[in-house]
């Protein structure tokens, strides 16, 4: 019998040893709430000496708001038999508050309860930020919001009162139909999860998107009780996307009447080259005209041979012209064709429409290429951009006064690309500007005849509708202007 009580000594002694060292506090007390014992972690948790705490009570530490609901917890407890569990504040010793989650449960004697408390001042604390900074809610399986947090609050301008209870969809923008929430409650019973972004409307209106992420909540058993939503605003991306958009249209519309300006400035330089080849064949077909008339009204009629070969002489210079004015109409118009042709007969309408200018003719072209293959592209387009940078050139060889001004058109291939380069003797381009040249609405006065204001329609003709690039680089005398494009043997 010694031997027993021996050994139930010596196993109380041990259990109190393990009670006193446990991370938890610990303790004892009865209905009144009066401490009758208290572990060694107790003590630091609220602050206060193990002789302090011995002669108090536990509820005079508990916050006013928890106090009837923690009394309350002691009576069922000791009336149902089982372990009951909440979470209360209590005021520690410097005043500071301290979060603590409970465990109380009845001892055989039904006199006392042990107590046992865990610091979760820190997760409090955490829940806290969250609530406050975090968009975040919670809904039950059908989508019905049960919790929210204070952040997501003040985002869509609702009380909690005014979310909770009702279906999530309750603030989803009109353009989230319903086939959206029927697949996206789908996915999360198939997936588990979903990620996306949903549109919603706050209080007065206005929208406001967010990136979300739903997680499922379980319960112990496994069983999905409800989904969290974690969410991050994306109001100002939607609303910078919106003005990226709006930018986009307002740049589309003022390169489609930069097009327009430059049709009609391609247009008129055309009309100058084109008008002195025009006065020649006018002028032969006007004199011969007369020579008849003239010869018709003084009874003076001609051999019947020599006024079929006047009318076979006007007959031609017609069809000269006509000839002009249809590499006119070519030469404006912008088509959307792709044609297979020599690079050859490119440069030789761009030189020819660039030298029937009556001011280029003080200007040398010198040409410099070779036998080249075919390669599909818009040549109306690439002629435009060659006789555009002819004019330039012109424009700095005449601006700075040289006396014998050449422009050199050099073309050649490599294994990707056929090559144009355009360079000239006229003092070339201020190093300071030369990386702006190609901006849109780039001109000044002084660049106004030096540089052209058409080429930000070549880049764009160049890079856009010829899928090239387009380069500009000085050198000792002048400027030189790169064009590559794509050698292709398709037509796309």
């Amino acid at each position: 019998m010694l031997v027993d009580i021996d050994k139930l000594k010596h196993n109380n002694n041990e259990l109190r040893e393990i009670v006193n060292n446990s991370w938890d506090g610990i303790g004892i007390i009865d209905e009144d709430t009066k401490f009758i014992y208290v572990n060694n972690a107790f003590s630091p948790i609220l602050g206060f000496k193990k002789d302090e705490l011995l002669n108090s009570l536990f509820i005079d530490y508990i916050v006013d708001q928890n106090k009837e609901d923690f009394l309350n917890l002691i009576k069922e407890n000791k009336e149902n038999k089982y372990t009951n569990k909440m979470q209360i504040a209590c005021n520690r010793k410097d005043n500071q508050l301290v979060y603590l989650d409970i465990t109380l449960s009845l001892m055989l004697n039904k006199k006392f309860y042990v107590i046992n408390i865990k610091d979760i001042t820190k997760q409090i604390s955490d829940d806290q930020i969250l609530n406050q900074y975090a968009l975040s809610c919670q809904t039950d399986t059908k989508g019905i919001l049960v919790k929210v947090s204070d952040a997501f609050c003040n985002l869509s301008g609702y009380s909690k009162d005014e979310l909770i209870g009702r279906h999530y969809s309750f603030i989803a923008n009109e353009k989230m139909e319903k086939s959206f929430f029927d697949n996206l409650w789908r996915e999360l019973t198939e997936k588990k999860e979903w990620n996306g972004k949903i549109l919603n409307n706050k209080k007065d209106g206005t929208l406001f998107g967010v990136d979300t992420k739903i997680k499922p909540i379980y319960n112990k058993y496994g069983d999905i009780t409800g989904y969290t939503y974690l969410m991050f605003d994306i109001t100002a991306q939607l609303t910078l996307q919106k003005e990226i958009s709006a930018a986009n249209t307002q740049i589309k519309q003022k390169d489609k009447i930069l097009v327009e300006q430059s049709k009609l400035a391609i247009m008129a330089e055309t009309l100058q080259m084109i008008s002195h080849e025009w006065r020649q064949p006018l002028n032969i077909i006007s004199l011969r005209a007369q020579k008849l008339e003239l010869d018709f009204s003084m009874d003076n009629l001609p051999p019947n041979e020599e006024v079929e070969k006047v009318l076979r002489d006007i007959k031609e210079q017609a069809d000269k012209l006509s000839s002009i004015i249809e590499d006119f109409q070519s030469f404006v118009s912008l088509k959307d064709v792709k044609n297979l042709i020599e690079p050859e007969l490119i440069i030789k309408k761009a030189v020819k429409l660039f030298e029937n200018n009556p001011l280029s003719k003080d200007i040398d072209i010198i040409k410099d290429y070779t036998n080249q293959p075919k390669f599909y592209t818009y040549s109306n387009e690439l002629t435009n951009v060659l006789v555009n940078l002819f004019i330039n050139a012109k424009e700095a060889i005449q601006k700075n006064n040289i006396k014998n001004g050449v422009i050199k058109l050099k073309q050649y291939s490599d294994d990707k690309n056929i090559i144009f380069e355009v360079s000239d003797n006229g003092g070339g381009i201020d190093p300071s500007i030369i990386d702006k040249i190609f901006e849109p609405y780039f001109s000044t006065k002084k660049l106004k005849h030096g540089v052209g204001l058409g080429l930000y329609m070549c880049q764009m003709i160049i890079q856009v509708h010829l899928n090239g690039t387009i380069t500009a680089i000085n050198h000792n005398t002048g400027a030189t202007f790169i064009i590559k494009l794509p050698l292709s043997n398709e037509e796309n």
